[in-house]
């Protein structure tokens, strides 16, 4: 499952499944397992029988969809990032990168840029393509997601002869 939020039109997708908010009520609405702060959601959505929440945690930004049921029973959770943007390359690919502020204009930048989403969803989750674009453009990212995405690159070399060094 492959979670991205556009924050402009404050739509989430699931799975590339464009799912317009319902509502944009601000609430706390739990814990951050990652740094115990409070989590604040940020829109609410429909998906199938299922209601997904975007929220953020208001210390760390940890981004997530968290699942309920029909009638609001917790299912689950998925990292989701706000930062993925999806525009149309030039070649026709549809590409994705993060927003970033003032990007620095790399080499690792624009070699990402070239390569099609589909081809990074493929192999990398969204938090992954995120640190990878951050590193690119020399930007803060998280160390702990360009690891993981790290000990993919042979993997996605191997699917879709491109390697990556970033």
């Amino acid at each position: 499952m492959v979670y991205e939020y556009d924050t402009g039109k404050s739509t989430l997708y699931f799975d590339s499944v464009e799912l317009p908010p319902l509502s944009q009520e601000k609430n706390i609405i739990g814990t951050c397992t990652n740094c115990n702060s409070d989590v604040q959601s940020v829109s609410y959505h429909n998906h199938e029988k299922n209601n997904i929440v975007a929220a953020r945690c208001v210390k760390c930004n940890l981004f997530n969809a968290i699942v309920y049921d029909t009638l609001w029973n917790w299912l689950g959770e998925e990292s989701i990032s706000s930062d993925i943007i999806s525009k149309i390359g030039s070649s026709g690919n549809k590409i994705i990168e993060p927003r970033i502020e003032a990007p620095m204009d790399t080499e690792e930048l624009h070699y990402l840029r070239s390569i099609p989403a589909n081809k990074l969803s493929a192999v990398f989750s969204p938090a992954e393509i995120e640190a990878m674009f951050l590193k690119a453009s020399e930007q803060k990212y998280v160390r702990q997601y360009l690891y993981r995405a790290r000990k993919k690159y042979q993997d996605f070399n191997d699917l879709f002869d491109i390697m990556l060094n970033i």
